[in-house]
């Protein structure tokens, strides 16, 4: 009698393990689904952010680029003082519009967008110091334009390239 229900005991044990296992592996692999499943749509929503926080990046140094601040900002009433604040200010507004979108670029590409706009006002704040304060616009435009050219290369070029692999990678 002993016998039979240590026969019966085991048999439910090994029965209750076999469910167990079986019910484990079919919940472990629905489960994997879902993330699967979740991971697929949380991309299809964050990938046209991020390409779009790289798009927005790259419109920035265009409009940071100082060729670009010149056309904008130039006024021949002004004098090269008033350039010179009128360039910082337009750097200052265009980097607090765009600083959002840290969020969805890697640290490298976003370090690499703070140093370009830092350079950028680095460079003017330079060039203005070598400028008459109360002079003609003309002048301080002149000499940014110059180092531009005297550079070869556009000040924000590193930094767009830098971007746009990036961007490459997420696509």
């Amino acid at each position: 009698m002993y016998d039979t229900i240590i026969i019966v005991v085991a048999f439910g044990l090994l029965l209750s393990a076999s469910i167990y296992l079986a019910l484990n592996r079919i919940l472990t692999s629905d489960e994997r689904r879902r993330n699967i499943e979740l991971l697929k749509s949380t991309k299809s929503i964050t990938v046209p952010m991020r390409l779009q926080a790289y798009e927005r990046l790259i419109l920035f140094l265009e409009r940071i680029s100082p060729d670009t601040l010149l056309l904008k900002v130039k006024s021949l009433s002004r004098t090269n003082s008033d350039l010179h604040l009128a360039i910082l200010q337009q750097i200052r507004s265009e980097y607090e519009h765009n600083i959002s979108q840290q969020l969805y670029v890697s640290d490298e590409a976003w370090a690499c967008v703070k140093e370009t706009k830092e350079q950028i006002v680095m460079l003017v704040n330079d060039i203005s110091k070598h400028a008459d304060s109360d002079g003609s616009s003309i002048q301080l435009a002149k000499l940014i334009l110059d180092k531009l050219v005297e550079d070869g290369e556009s000040p924000v070029s590193p930094a767009i390239r830098k971007l746009k692999a990036e961007a490459r990678k997420i696509l």
